[in-house]
């Protein structure tokens, strides 16, 4: 009854684990934007915030600032080796798990070294995608992030001094509309952002393939009222 009991434990402990190996990882198009600066020693000054994100990019010159798409899921992770060198750069981050794309990243902002020790040189990133459907998501992340839900808060937590996952148990809902995240590479590596959620995105009809089918209704209209006018 033992060895039953045991075998059973453990099945179950390999169905928990299996079924959090699969949680999905958010993913979608997200427009990005990015913003490379130096916080000035200050953990506050690094903070992963709307207003933060907002002041930084305003100061900023176009050399250390841009925005762009990426499109895949947000998992990315620098760790901290050969230690304490920190020569990561943002592309190295974008590009370092996932097999999403970057698209439109100025080469130079791309370049720019991610974050050193002290809360000297800091990455701010803003992603944002809309939504059509309500899911819950957690983050593992090394530095800090704020989730934002249509516009109103949702999850914040600032500079954490290692690897963690918010929150700690359970989920955050987020209710649909527009998803975005600022996080911060901060205080050197290890850099990392894991993002959960099965969001499916709402897709626009481009404002093109609007115009084009306005044109093509509008010909129809025409071809039609010509037919009559023949008959």
């Amino acid at each position: 009854m033992k060895l039953i009991a045991l075998a059973a434990a453990a099945a179950l402990s390999l169905t928990t684990y299996a079924t959090q190996a699969q949680a999905a990882t958010l993913s979608g198009i997200f427009e990005v934007q990015v913003v490379n600066f130096n916080a000035g020693g200050s953990g506050k000054g690094a903070r992963a915030n709307r207003e933060n994100f907002d002041a930084r990019f305003a100061a900023a010159n176009d050399t250390h600032k841009d925005t762009f798409v990426y499109n895949g899921a947000l998992d990315f992770f620098v760790d901290n080796f050969p230690r304490d060198l920190d020569l990561e750069t943002i592309s190295d981050f974008l590009g370092s798990l996932s097999a999403g794309t970057v698209s439109g990243l100025d080469a130079g902002v791309a370049g720019l070294r991610l974050s050193n020790p002290k809360f000297q040189t800091t990455t701010l990133f803003s992603f944002t995608e809309v939504y059509a459907n309500a899911f819950d998501t957690s983050v593992t992340h090394d530095d800090g992030f704020t989730i934002y839900d249509d516009g109103e808060e949702l999850i914040g937590f600032a500079n954490p001094t290692g690897v963690r996952t918010t929150p700690k148990t359970g989920t955050i809902n987020f209710t649909g509309g527009e998803f975005n995240l600022i996080y911060a590479a901060a205080n050197g590596n290890p850099s990392k952002l894991f993002v959960e959620g099965d969001g499916v995105p709402a897709v626009p009809l481009p404002a093109s393939a609007l115009l084009l089918m306005g044109a093509m209704g509008g010909f129809g209209v025409a071809a039609r009222r010509k037919a009559r006018k023949a008959a």
